[in-house]
């Protein structure tokens, strides 16, 4: 009876593990849709949480570079996958990560506001590039292969006499940016900022992370398109959890009835 003991502790883990983090994930899915954007003309003195949309542009301190693309932009991820196979069974890894930006400003028509996008969860349209075992890299998926230890190119060949044939596995180039110009939703908490130049129209707040917020969002496309994605994300940990604690329930518990 110990295998079975065994197999039921671990699929009920898994699945309380991913019911527990897709329902904690769609926490901030009810703040956002619970009320709409303020007007940023309001959020002068005010502090607290808020979600504001509009237009994306650069403030003070510019934009910075995306790694895989080279687009100037005001906040990027990226993710670098391969396919690993193991028998019939094949699957993503995540090789290396990471996310980058600076303070910009959104324009929603009536005044701007700056925003700090440190610590944001962050949900932008993905880029991605799919790359055979053999290609030849673009110039700056090389550069970034050849300098970041995690990353090996799939480039080793095995000679078959006739013909050489390449080995490796397939890579994913991941990005996912917030350009100037796009449309931006943010959800986070307001704070009071710097006094605007004079006959400047920003607002003298900044809205970023905070204590009040359950949640600092950043996005580029509406509030309902925002809830959405996180929502998609979310229900597919809750699905599986589901089959998990579906398997325990049906296959498992009965052994010990």
């Amino acid at each position: 009876m110990v295998l079975p003991q065994l197999l039921t502790l671990v699929f009920a883990g898994v699945g309380l593990y991913l019911l527990g983090t897709g329902l904690r994930q769609l926490r901030p899915v009810y703040h956002i849709l619970r009320n709409d954007p303020t007007p940023v003309r309001s959020l002068s003195g005010h502090s607290g949480p808020v979600e504001i949309q509009g237009t994306a542009v650069a403030g003070d301190d510019g934009t910075v570079t995306a790694p895989f693309t080279g687009s100037e932009c005001l906040a990027y991820t990226y993710e670098v996958e391969e396919l690993r196979s193991s028998g019939k069974n094949s699957h993503w890894e995540t090789l290396d990560s990471g996310q980058a930006g600076v303070d910009f400003v959104v324009d929603d028509g009536t005044d701007r506001v700056r925003v700090d996008p440190t610590g944001a969860d962050v949900h932008f349209e993905a880029h991605s590039v799919t790359v055979a075992p053999g290609t030849e890299l673009p110039d700056r998926l090389a550069r970034y292969v050849e300098s970041t230890d995690s990353v090996e190119a799939q480039d080793r060949t095995v000679n078959l006499l006739v013909t050489e044939l390449h080995v490796g596995n397939k890579q994913r180039f991941i990005e996912r940016r917030l350009d100037v110009g796009e449309q931006v939703y943010v959800y986070g908490e307001a704070r009071r900022g710097p006094a605007p130049e004079w006959g400047s129209n920003l607002v003298d707040a900044v809205v970023g992370a905070g204590d009040a917020t359950p949640a600092f969002v950043i996005s580029d496309t509406s509030e309902r398109g925002t809830a959405w994605r996180i929502a998609r994300e979310s229900l597919v940990r809750l699905v599986l959890g589901a089959v998990f604690t579906a398997v325990v329930l049906v296959f498992l518990l009965p052994v010990f009835g």
